[in-house]
């Protein structure tokens, strides 16, 4: 089984200004759903009151989520400030408006426990956060922000590593933890892009092996995990913006780097399988193109008009689209 999920290319130090494409348009139709976020939870004090239960007795992975991740009409209302303001620190973090790993609300869940050995949606999207993170590191490293990047870099070893590591052994990956090492390391040494590339390629690589362990190969989990990362990009850019503000730019650029490994799902492999999964795809794809606008840029100046039910709208619109898969 292959992992369909795509790699960006590199040319060395690039803007942050972003560019999208689009091939079809999808319809005018608003649909409204509601849905538990499950995907990702931290160790670190406010994290939205996630816990990690210990492994089961049977070797199980299991992840328990407390609190609401419920949007209403467009997804808007509910998440909104999940995990906000309960970290210590928070905004002393060379301006970047958290700690490492504080005040975040990745992945919560309306009382749900998720078993990352079993659960391939949710396994998926776990490294998928992880390499969200990185995803949004690079790019700012590449684009001469270091400070920046440094705690993007330095959030999945020591918070969403550790709560998917248990899996690994049962799904046949030798895990990636010296890789996350050796690419934080080279950000905060202050190493040339060359390098911080080619240990970024080697990541993506070992992170590509371990998924490999799940069924990237069907579009419905797919679409899951693709779900799950636009609602975990609205909680995380209604903290970072408020009132039109920057608040915590942080978590602004956390939900850019999710809504761009979501862009990178939407064209997995796993939707040539057949003409519905293909037509699903092309309106996920344009979905996701739309909310282009949200980030005029990674390090931006001014008021920024988007607003975190944009992501809500799109997560519930990318459900109502996989549903034809089951049908």
């Amino acid at each position: 089984m292959t992992s369909s999920i795509s790699t960006e290319a590199h040319k060395g130090s690039r803007p942050t200004t972003l560019t999208w494409t689009t091939r079809t348009v999808l319809g005018a139709a608003t649909y409204v759903v509601l849905s538990n976020l499950s995907g990702c939870t931290t160790l670190a004090e406010g994290e939205g009151g996630s816990t990690l239960d210990e492994a089961d007795e049977s070797g199980s992975s299991v992840i328990a989520f407390e609190g609401e991740g419920e949007g209403e009409g467009e997804g808007e209302g509910e998440a909104q400030g999940e995990g906000e303001g309960e970290g210590e620190g928070e905004g002393e973090d060379e301006g970047e408006g958290e700690g490492e790993g504080e005040g975040e609300g990745e992945g919560e869940g309306a009382g749900a426990a998720v078993d990352l050995i079993t659960d391939d949606a949710a396994y998926l999207t776990q490294l998928s956060l992880m390499r969200g993170h990185l995803r949004v590191g690079v790019e700012l490293y590449r684009s001469d922000l270091p400070k920046l990047a440094e705690t993007h870099m330095k959030h999945p070893r020591a918070e969403l590593y550790l709560d998917v590591e248990p899996a690994f052994g049962a799904r046949g990956c030798a895990g990636f933890g010296d890789g996350l090492t050796a690419l934080t390391e080279s950000v905060v040494g202050g190493a040339s892009v060359t390098t911080v590339n080619d240990r970024y390629d080697e990541l993506l690589g070992a992170i590509d092996g371990c998924e490999r362990g799940a069924a990237t190969t069907d579009p419905v989990v797919i679409v899951k995990v693709i779900e799950e990362l636009l609602r975990t990009a609205g909680i995380e850019y209604e903290i970072g913006v408020v009132d039109g503000a920057i608040d915590n730019l942080h978590e602004y650029q956390d939900a850019w780097g999710f809504t761009q490994i979501a862009a990178q799902w939407a064209r997995s492999e796993a939707f040539a399988s057949d003409p519905r999964a293909t037509a699903v795809a092309s309106q996920v794809q344009d979905l996701i193109a739309g909310l282009s606008e949200l980030w005029p840029a990674l390090d931006p100046e001014g008021p920024i008009e988007g607003r975190g039910a944009a992501l809500y709208g799109a997560a519930a619109r990318v459900e109502v689209a996989g549903l034809a898969l089951t049908r």
